[in-house]
């Protein structure tokens, strides 16, 4: 099923995925662990991949990026950046397209960063591989962009070698990098787990004033949802390789109509918590691509499950203002307006 864009997204389209399958072999048989994701970003849009770890969040987009880790390979859909399809590219060219019009940011610049290389010379190098310019210039760029991150006194920075950086400082290299292309779409995976609180929120807004100066549409990949709603136009929830809800923040926490994006909400710790309460914990574990359950993915954690959940995947339901949900009782939950 090919998603209708929610209203947020009816302007210039950028990026468009459509019905997006990520394959690998598994014991002589084959497995999906990122099935149909289809969704649309256009210039400026934030939007968010949330769900538990092994829902398929990363698998997208580095499926995106065509870093599949070998033998996996994209099995079915489009990737298509302004009409060009990504997934259909051969590798040559592809090779121009990744890191100069599409670029990520990893959640670890460490094992992203070469430490025998200064920080400077590693974002020339990315400049020169997508532009003819000589290594004067490229330098020249290299040190403004390191000012344009926010690192104190770029020009000495320059010279500086990965371990000699904070976390925070390490992920403003990676932007950088990111950045030094200026590419139309800017994935950032987890870009800020391993940071204290205060920098996550430094990082963020670093990459809110990037969105609005170059006119890039993010794809942030989380399991925060309080983080993809302080920064996010649209959230999409995934569980199990499937988008199973697609909603604008605020009426997805006021509202939600998955059972799965309710149980995650459920699990946040809130400010007001009571100490005598457990938090509310999903139940169990997702499920491995390999033995996925029948029916809907999420039945055997949904407390909400009855007989036909177990037999009958849901259809993804499309509403009037753009909200998506794939459950049996996506409307009753939404009350009946469709």
């Amino acid at each position: 099923m090919i998603e209708v864009a929610p209203p947020s997204v009816a302007q210039e389209t950028l990026l468009n995925v459509r019905d997006l399958a990520v394959e690998f072999p598994h014991q002589g048989g084959l497995v999906r662990p990122v099935r149909g994701a289809s969704f649309t970003l256009a210039p400026r849009q934030r939007l968010g991949l949330v769900g538990e770890s092994g829902s398929g969040k990363s698998l997208t987009a580095l499926s995106l990026m065509r870093l599949l880790p070998p033998p996996g390979r994209i099995a079915a859909g489009q990737v298509l950046l302004r009409g060009l399809d990504l997934a259909q590219l051969p590798e040559r060219q592809m090779a121009r397209v990744r890191g100069g019009r599409i670029a990520l940011i990893g959640q670890d610049p460490m094992s992203s960063l070469n430490p025998v290389h200064s920080v400077g010379e590693q974002i020339v190098e990315a400049i020169r591989a997508h532009e003819s310019v000589s290594q004067r210039v490229a330098r020249e760029r290299a040190v403004d962009l390191l000012g344009q991150v926010g690192l104190p006194n770029p020009a000495q920075r320059f010279d500086s070698y990965p371990h000699q950086f904070s976390g925070g400082m390490r992920q403003r290299v990676m932007i950088a990098m990111a950045i030094s292309a200026n590419p139309d779409v800017l994935i950032a995976d987890e870009p800020t787990t391993a940071l204290d609180v205060t920098t996550q929120a430094r990082i963020i807004d670093l990459l809110s004033g990037l969105v609005e100066e170059r006119e890039m549409a993010v794809i942030l990949i989380t399991h925060d949802l309080g983080l993809a709603a302080s920064f996010c136009d649209d959230i999409q929830v995934m569980y199990a390789g499937r988008i199973v809800e697609r909603s604008r923040p605020a009426p997805l926490f006021a509202q939600p109509l998955h059972p799965y994006t309710e149980a995650l909400l459920n699990a946040i710790c809130r400010l007001d918590f009571d100490v005598d309460e457990p938090i509310a914990a999903i139940p169990g574990q997702p499920p491995l691509p390999q033995s996925l359950p029948s029916g809907c993915a999420f039945h055997p954690r949904c407390p909400h499950a009855v007989a036909r959940c177990a037999s009958e995947e849901p259809a993804s339901h499309v509403f009037s203002d753009g909200r998506l949900a794939a459950c049996h009782f996506a409307e009753q939950r939404a009350g009946g307006a469709a």
